[in-house]
């Protein structure tokens, strides 16, 4: 659970928002005794860390590039081409796999793909986000009430159509079985070494999970039924306070070991101790074993309690308070564990603060709250900033299957925005989120706003330039065989059978290469 500050006529107060029920992790009794020691009033005797010290925001050493970065360059500093070229590679692989099947008479039509298609087909996909239809195939519609010239200037509906269906990240046939995430591993790998190479977090950082809504069947999917999307893929994420996510797990179901509260916190950070950090977390992952690791790791905890878990001191837990009211405890380790009352009764736990109190400017007047309430109510909207920012303008669409959907969560929203992030520190140019979509949309499509009306018409003059048209004269002089009819049969018999198959005709196309003799049906099927 998180708490958040509320500002309403009477007070500003704290809320605990509900979420899904999860499972608390309890230690032995042998654990616990080692961790709780003794408990008793705060003297301030926090445990010293190293001063935080690290530069924050993006590095430059890795960035060989100016103020003036364009809005794609900050785009592909995560998804370089590399990674391109890797996911068109495969998504021909997965076609000519399917081509080889008889997978569908349409796939029969399938032309290898290339790096630049895939970024102009994934800067479609962004594009559709900022302007939201019914349904895919509405955006090529000529119905007025839809119609949309931009799709058509980048490609086909059944192009389009095509990759989304055949979009693929690895070989199939490498799959062991052993991996839940083997489809979307590279993806995975790629982009958080990339976040995690040219940002460095501040010194508070937080984490929690979002979801990532999905209906449809696998085996890890999760459901809360407070949320407005009740199914769907659960990612842990470690964010900063501007938003940007540093790292990440995707949640592939429930184990023993690996999906506790403390492992989850462990790994996501372990690129981020003894630099003097300050985590902020809420009470699933918040617990006395946890900040004592950190603490070994010259890192703060501080974080949102769970009163019934064993450990902590039964004085602060019982002890019913009235509102302003506070109580809190101490340990030889230096870890605080204060409740106070406002609404409703909060518990929390800090190795960074001792129990001062602040003023605190609320709408109805000043307020005194505890300086851990204060701080953590700052920090901890990271995340939900993060997931703010990728719900504007989001093209996530229901009819995709599980990998591909994550995928573009990761691709086309969670680096979108680490990538508007790295752009705005970078640049220092005030930009919208939905702005910056629209630049890179149209960036990756290689196509300018002004480009649009004038490529439309360049292709409608080019179709105008092919005529059929009638060879003056005698019939039964000027006619010859249709090309193209007589092609098709030549494959299937001899020249003399084709000859005795193929129509002759008066008609020709003025501008194809030596003017070919083409029936009507022919020349519309090459025109």
């Amino acid at each position: 659970m998180s708490v958040r500050e509320c500002e309403s006529d009477s007070s500003s107060e704290i809320i605990l928002a509900r979420k899904q029920p999860r499972v608390d992790v309890f230690l032995s009794s042998d654990e616990e005794e080692e961790i709780v020691g003794e408990w008793h009033d705060p003297r301030g005797n926090q445990p010293k860390m190293v001063p935080f010290t690290h530069p924050s925001g993006f590095v430059r050493e890795h960035l060989h590039i100016g103020s003036d970065i364009a809005v794609e360059t900050s785009y592909q500093l995560f998804v370089p081409d590399e990674l391109m070229e890797e996911i068109a590679e495969q998504t021909n692989l997965y076609a000519s796999q399917k081509v080889e099947d008889g997978y569908t008479q349409r796939l029969a039509k399938w032309t290898e793909t290339s790096k630049s298609e895939i970024k102009r087909f994934f800067g479609l996909i962004i594009w559709m986000g900022l302007v939201k239809l019914p349904a895919i195939h509405q955006y090529w519609s000529n119905d007025p009430a839809y119609l949309q010239t931009f799709p058509k200037t980048v490609m086909s509906r059944n192009r389009f159509e095509l990759l989304l269906r055949m979009l693929h990240f690895v070989d199939n046939k490498n799959n062991n079985g052993s991996n839940c995430l083997f489809k979307i591993q590279p993806i995975i790998d790629t982009l958080e070494t990339n976040y995690q190479k040219y940002y460095n977090p501040t010194e508070d950082i937080c984490i929690d999970e979002s979801l990532i809504p999905f209906r449809g069947r696998i085996i890890y999917r999760q459901y809360l039924k407070q949320k407005r999307h009740k199914y769907g893929i659960k990612i842990f994420k470690l964010c900063c306070g501007s938003g940007y996510t540093y790292a990440f797990r995707v949640y592939t179901g429930k184990t023993l070991e690996k999906e506790m509260p403390t492992n989850i916190v462990m790994s996501l950070c372990k690129d981020l101790f003894d630099k003097g950090h300050t985590l902020y977390t809420d009470n699933w992952y918040t617990s006395l074993k946890l900040a004592e690791k950190l603490i070994n790791k010259n890192t703060h905890l501080v974080g949102t309690l769970r009163s019934n878990r064993r450990g902590y001191s039964h004085q602060v837990i019982s002890t019913k308070l009235k509102r302003g009211e506070i109580v809190a405890k101490e340990n030889n380790k230096g870890i605080t564990i204060l409740k106070w009352r406002d609404k409703k009764d909060i518990l929390v736990l800090s190795t960074k603060h001792s129990s001062e109190m602040m003023n605190v400017e609320c709408r109805s007047g000043n307020k005194c709250k505890p300086q851990i309430i204060v701080d953590y109510n700052r920090q901890k909207a990271a995340v939900d900033l993060s997931d703010q920012m990728n719900a504007y303008s989001n093209p996530l669409r229901r009819t995709i299957k599980w990998y591909r959907k994550l995928a573009f969560e990761l691709l086309l929203n969670t680096t979108v925005v680490n990538s508007y992030i790295l752009y705005k520190d970078i640049t220092k140019q005030k930009i919208s989120i939905t702005e910056f979509r629209k630049e890179l949309a149209l960036s990756l499509t290689s196509c300018e706003k002004k480009d649009i009306s004038s490529n439309r018409n360049a292709r409608r003059s080019k179709k105008r330039q092919h005529k059929l048209q009638r060879k003056p004269g005698k019939v039964s002089e000027v006619r010859k065989y249709c090309k193209l009819c007589y092609d098709k049969n030549a494959t299937e018999d001899d020249r003399a059978m084709a000859r005795k198959k193929t129509k002759r005709v008066v008609t020709f196309c003025n501008s194809c290469k030596g003017e070919p003799f083409l029936c009507l049906p022919c020349f519309n099927e090459i025109h």
